[in-house]
């Protein structure tokens, strides 16, 4: 049986069984194989994710804390803020659960949402439900591609991901997120593809990001992979860079810090990121409450989904 033949009756099999209530009797005899095939089928389907299987539980509805996210609210002029009660030890799956939510709340809304990548947007998108949209959004990627902190376990990058699960169709930057070189920056932002993929990114109506601390997780793998010389690293810490979105780095007021590292970013600006009409900052535990207050002071989020305890952590600085 050819590959393509195969992935039809995977399709065709999940579609009897799980959306027109068949047995695996009927569907075997729809098919015309035997019973205990259709149970391989379905296990293949499973694995090869045509069918993904979504409990939906009230009790696992995220718990939010309003006066934090009031308080939160009125310290940095936010529209909003959606603030986590600690559940379980996992602040990143109860921060990435309520993020998802939003994201398909989002995605029914807007016609284009751009991603970022990073730990916490990994998650956000394992924890996205599949379920296509009729329309679905544009779907486009804010920056460059950067190897592991752009891939799931799965192998997808973030963007494809999402997309998947939303039934839409990811656009594509195809450059690097970092280079190691302003002549190498200049060299591809001078491509047509590249400089019209940034346009358009920087035109969305809405963008999900995730919000790096210096020294940090995905932070210290930017920093690591600009190469800056002896006297660029210098003049880079000189600037105090303390938190960090879309590979653009602030520093502890809030101010963006431009030259030599943000001439090692391909993808949108930090001006272009304050154009957006909503920027949705993801983050979760209290050892980023320094960078992610700094990315709060800059005034590029206009909601923000974290957990309580870095809630907490910000409004005691």
């Amino acid at each position: 049986m050819r590959s393509s033949r195969g992935a039809d009756v995977l399709r065709q099999a999940a579609r009897l069984y799980y959306l027109e209530g068949h047995t695996q009797s009927q569907v075997a005899d729809e098919l015309g194989v035997s019973r205990s095939n259709v149970s391989r089928i379905l296990a293949q389907a499973r694995e090869q994710q045509i069918v993904e299987i979504i409990i939906h539980d009230p009790d696992d509805t995220p718990t939010r804390e309003p006066d934090l996210e009031h308080a939160i609210e009125e310290r940095f002029g936010l529209a909003s803020a959606v603030v986590l009660a600690a559940r379980t030890d996992d602040a990143l799956a109860e921060v990435a659960r309520a993020a998802a939510l939003l994201l398909r709340e989002r995605a029914s809304e807007a016609t284009t949402i751009g991603i970022s990548w990073g730990r916490t947007l990994q998650s956000v998108a394992t924890f996205l439900d599949s379920a296509p949209l009729r329309p679905a959004p544009r779907l486009l990627p804010l920056v460059g591609g950067l190897g592991v902190l752009d891939t799931l376990d799965s192998g997808d990058s973030v963007l494809r991901a999402v997309a998947r699960k939303l039934g839409a169709r990811p656009e594509r930057l195809y450059a690097p997120a970092l280079v190691e070189s302003a002549a190498a920056q200049r060299a591809f932002l001078e491509q047509s593809v590249i400089k019209e993929a940034i346009a358009s990114a920087a035109e969305v109506q809405v963008a999900f990001v995730g919000i790096g601390c210096y020294g940090l997780y995905s932070s210290r793998h930017l920093v690591n992979g600009m190469r800056l010389s002896a006297d660029e690293l210098d003049q880079f810490l000189a600037a105090d860079p303390v938190g960090d979105v879309c590979g653009r780095f602030v520093s502890r007021d809030g101010t963006p810090i431009g030259s030599p590292a943000a001439d090692r970013v391909i993808g949108v600006t930090f001006d272009q990121l304050l154009h957006i009409p909503e920027v949705v900052g993801v983050a979760a535990g209290q050892e980023k409450a320094d960078g992610v207050a700094a990315v709060l002071r800059s005034g590029v989020l206009k909601t923000l989904v974290i957990d309580a305890t870095l809630a907490r952590a910000i409004l005691a600085m």
